[in-house]
């Protein structure tokens, strides 16, 4: 089981818009690490990276993320539509670990997403496995843009976004309990609160710290991926 550590309510966290700033301002050039193995010659988005029925490898499948289980009786906030307004143009270019699929998300300068992008992410967040769609909470998508704004690049380049989990079905989520103990009974993945996600470009422990810098809720750190979620604060890592 991963070690969770809550954050305690007396702790001098950043506020999200004063992190943001402070990250934007940081000077110091982002080169990641590689985060999969280049060995075989294929790519992280290569089709023959995939296997018959379209699944990632193991560093990428959906069950190998061991998000620590919610108490039963814990409380969440209601999940509702995302309020984000970005401080700069922001261009991010989505890519589905799994299925290859992309998506291209622009936003200008102080815009907010439009119903047709929000109706997109959820499209493209949706569980792919049943091709069924669930509304992503607006808390958890503000905290990933949020996180995209700090690493976005300047100028008319896109930020590369990897989605490796977004929305998971009661069905699919005790598929995966089948295979690995590892998966959460109560997984946030199956209400549509968190999402699991990287950037081909920035290292996972950078991406870490400021998503425990930003993020309301849960943070979960992996080595080819980051899981967010719109639970209680707290984070972990395996």
């Amino acid at each position: 089981m991963p070690k969770v550590k809550n954050a305690g309510s007396g702790s001098a966290l950043l506020t999200r818009r004063a992190a943001v700033f402070g990250l934007i301002a940081a000077p110091g050039v982002i080169s990641a690490a590689p985060l999969f193995d280049t060995s075989s010659g294929l790519g992280m988005f290569s089709p023959a990276s995939l296997n018959s029925r379209g699944e990632a490898g193991s560093l990428l499948n959906l069950y190998s993320d061991p998000e620590p289980d919610l108490a039963p009786q814990t409380r969440l906030n209601q999940k509702r539509v995302p309020s984000f307004k970005n401080l700069r143009p922001l261009r991010i270019a989505l890519q589905n670990a799994n299925t290859n699929e992309t998506m291209r998300l622009d936003l200008l300068s102080q815009s907010k997403l439009s119903d047709a992008q929000v109706s997109q992410l959820n499209h493209f967040l949706r569980d792919w496995r049943q091709n069924e769609i669930k509304a992503i909470d607006g808390a958890v998508i503000e905290d990933l843009l949020e996180i995209c704004e700090v690493f976005a690049p300047r100028g008319s380049g896109a930020l590369r976004l990897r989605i490796t989990s977004g929305y998971r079905s009661k069905a699919t989520n005790d598929m995966l309990r089948r295979k690995s103990a590892n998966v959460a009974r109560r997984s946030l993945h199956v209400q549509g609160r968190a999402i699991d996600f990287s950037f081909p470009d920035v290292p996972i422990s950078k991406t870490s710290r400021t998503a425990k810098k930003l993020c309301s809720g849960g943070v979960g750190t992996y080595r080819t991926f980051l899981h967010i979620d719109s639970g209680p604060r707290r984070s972990w890592g395996a």
